[in-house]
């Protein structure tokens, strides 16, 4: 699948140009790299596949015929519609938080929703418990009182929506950032983010695994590329204009054989990016744009787990 390296270099240098600079986002890089985990996608189901389905679970909504989810990314959908459902927290607004999925001994999945790095203490965390198809979701600040908008301890929706407006301008942003700060430390919380813990032979270890998952693969770039692409679609509903703007970014930049390869929660994955972005750095960014991740299961095809960012408030 070609694309054109150009366009994308500037689309993600304009898109993503915070990134240099911007210590939350740093904070969820560290993040990230702390779970040494990362998202998976996912595809249509080959027939020699059939039997793999068996042990995967299928979406609950049903999304695209073929598709195959794991139970955390199928708990995470369901959580990602009942945040949004109970609390009104859009996809975009996601964008401020951290998704970790825990599955439970007794069969249940537990996703939680924590704001990254100081924005922790104000916009707390929201717990989501998945069973049988069903999320029931709770925030840590339920009860609180929110009003004041950014001078309240406990943020929520109102502020949600007035950070992403914020979000496009820098010393806007800095008026969230920094207070978002003293909350936490009001709450003995100080973000210090020098203090990743360093991984003994990380790099070595990373390079064995992202070479393992190559080794096992079973399907081609190009069905797993598709498999996430449609899941991407699916999931989040993009109309043909949206779609048709849909820039991957996987295999653009290619250094080495195992670059894109991952072990996400033990499953060796094949990491499918796409950005999602404006014709022009004088448009603002509309709904849906920013880059999507999905991680698909080399073997049997199925989505291990995935991400969207509205690539905002220097939080990509």
């Amino acid at each position: 699948m070609k694309t054109n390296k150009d366009s994308l270099k500037a689309a993600m240098d304009r898109r993503l140009s915070f990134l240099d600079d911007a210590p939350s986002c740093r904070t969820a890089v560290q993040y990230r790299i702390a779970r040494e985990e990362e998202p998976v996608v996912k595809k249509r189901m080959p027939a020699a596949f059939v039997l793999a389905a068996v042990v995967v679970l299928l979406s609950v909504t049903a999304m695209a015929a073929g598709l195959l989810l794991s139970a955390r990314v199928s708990a995470a959908r369901l959580a990602d519609q009942a945040l949004e459902s109970r609390y009104g927290i859009t996809p975009q607004m996601q964008t401020f938080f951290a998704r970790e999925e825990q599955e439970q001994p007794d069969g249940t999945v537990h996703v939680t929703y924590r704001g990254v790095s100081s924005l922790e203490a104000a916009l707390g965390t929201y717990t989501a418990v998945v069973r049988d198809g069903h999320a029931e979701i709770s925030w840590s600040h339920d009860g609180a009182d929110t009003a004041g908008g950014y001078n309240a301890d406990a943020w929520g929706l109102a502020q949600l929506k007035q950070m992403l407006d914020d979000s496009l301008d820098e010393q806007e942003k800095l008026i969230y950032l920094n207070r978002a700060a003293e909350i936490a430390e009001q709450h003995g919380i100080k973000a210090d983010l020098s203090s990743s813990p360093a991984v003994e032979n990380y790099h070595e270890q990373r390079e064995a695994e992202k070479t393992a998952a190559l080794k096992a693969r079973k399907l081609s770039e190009e069905d797993m590329i598709g498999i996430g692409r449609e899941f991407i679609i699916s999931t989040w509903q993009l109309d043909e204009e949206q779609a048709s703007r849909m820039e991957l970014y996987t295999l653009s930049f290619l250094d080495s054989e195992n670059q894109w390869y991952e072990t996400i929660n033990g499953k060796p994955c094949f990491e499918v990016e796409y950005l999602l972005y404006p014709q022009s750095k004088t448009e603002t960014p509309a709904e849906k744009d920013g880059y999507y991740i999905v991680y698909v299961n080399v073997e049997t095809g199925a989505v291990e787990e995935y991400e969207y960012n509205s690539a905002l408030a220097g939080l990509g």
